[in-house]
């Protein structure tokens, strides 16, 4: 066959590795297109060597897959896998080991309350050159040919002949033959694949045989003498894509793609963080170098404005200084007077008024210690000292009965 150097996909294509009918050609890479058909583009010794890979299926040769036709008695489609793993079950086909086991099926009839499924399930014993976990999805190649209806139809796979049988134009049935050409007990083995067929109405209208491939005409007759069934004799169609696809990704490469997927999400994680991280710190840089920039015109302002500066704190200091003077409500003579007024008549005087940055220091001597205390009162609830604390030691009583006093009030809120 002749083939092409491989090139890059075109929107609509898909590609697939296609078993090839000899060893010397045993992978052939199929590019399957919507409208130009199907193009085989190289041939390759191993899938490892298709550098489509990553975007192709690898199409599994029939000898790789089991198939299992069944009958359920049922009709519901989300019931199917639950009961074809416990048919595979009971007929011994899943693997002895932990793992899930790995199959998929089709509906190839439905007669009255049941349906005829065929079913493809992977051996233990998969072969590991087809365990590449570089492709991007798994099938059966028996599923990419159009057969002839109710049929058994022969090609070559690697060397080995196998064999398809369709119930009208459904495939019902692939198996890979113990040899590459038809022997006696590859005929014997025909025998009994046709009778178990027909046996349990699988495909009980079998109306011919097709080859695919070049046959001595003593094995075609041979062929026709075993099967009492017609012979065609035609060259193998090109591949087309199945309407639904399988998904026979083997254990091994599940658990591959799982454990990159995780680490494809971590790293993601990790480039996230990293981002962030690195957000915060330009971020961060961003603002220091805008103070950065505020304080540096603040000192060119400063140093172009220092003796405006200068003049503004010499007239604050000044006005500090003054502020006991000008306050209406600090003023000492102001605060002396209400004081005054707040001495009850004739029984106090003052003998001392001092007034020291909201600080008033007052002594005096009353007529009584009642008197001392009740100028303490006075000073309390004065309207004019409402900012003021009060405190007033203990009256001294003097040798004249006089009562002699000291009170001390502080500025706690400006009136």
């Amino acid at each position: 066959m002749k083939t092409k150097g491989s090139r890059l996909l075109k929107k609509g294509e898909q590609a697939i590795l296609l078993p090839g009918p000899t060893g010397a050609e045993p992978w052939e890479a199929w590019i399957l297109g919507e409208s130009a058909g199907a193009e085989c583009v190289q041939v390759y010794a191993t899938p490892s060597a298709n550098p489509l890979r990553k975007n192709a299926v690898l199409v599994l040769p029939v000898a790789q897959v089991h198939c299992q036709p069944l009958w359920l008695n049922e009709t519901d489609t989300k019931q199917f896998p639950g009961m074809i793993h416990l048919q595979l079950e009971l007929r011994g086909l899943l693997p002895r080991a932990n793992g899930s086991p790995v199959f998929d099926w089709s509906v190839a009839a439905q007669e009255g309350n049941r349906t005829l499924v065929v079913v493809g399930v992977l051996p233990a014993s998969l072969s590991q050159e087809v365990q590449d976990d570089a492709y991007a999805a798994f099938d059966l190649s028996a599923r990419y040919f159009s057969f002839p209806e109710n049929a058994m139809t022969f090609w070559q796979e690697q060397d080995r002949l196998v064999v398809a049988v369709t119930r009208g134009k459904n495939l019902v049935y692939f198996q890979a033959l113990a040899e590459g050409t038809l022997t006696s007990r590859v005929l014997q083995d025909l025998i009994c694949i046709r009778a178990t067929l027909i046996l349990q109405n699988i495909s009980p209208h079998l109306g011919q045989a097709v080859f695919w491939s070049t046959v001595e005409r003593s094995e075609l007759t041979a062929l026709q003498t075993t099967l009492q069934l017609p012979i065609q004799q035609t060259e193998r169609p090109f591949p087309q894509t199945p309407p639904t696809p399988w998904k026979l990704i083997p254990p091994s490469v599940g658990e591959a793609k799982k454990t990159r997927e995780i680490w494809r999400w971590r790293n993601r994680g990790i480039l996230a963080a990293a981002v962030l991280y690195l957000l915060v710190v330009v971020i961060m840089l961003a603002r220091l170098w805008i103070t950065s920039y505020h304080v540096d015109q603040l000192q060119k302002w400063q140093s172009a404005n220092a003796q405006e500066v200068t003049l503004v704190r010499k007239t604050k200091a000044a006005w500090k200084e003054l502020s006991p003077v000008v306050d209406v409500n600090g003023y000492p003579l102001e605060l002396l007077l209400n004081c005054a007024a707040s001495v009850p008549a004739d029984q106090l005087h003052l003998t001392l008024f001092e007034v020291n940055n909201g600080h008033i220091l007052i002594n005096g001597e009353a007529k009584n210690v009642t008197a001392a205390f009740q100028f303490r009162d006075h000073l309390q609830h004065d309207p004019h000292f409402a900012g003021y604390s009060w405190e007033m030691g203990q009256p001294k009583i003097l040798p004249n009965d006089l009562t002699q006093l000291q009170i001390e009030g502080t500025r706690t809120v400006a009136n």
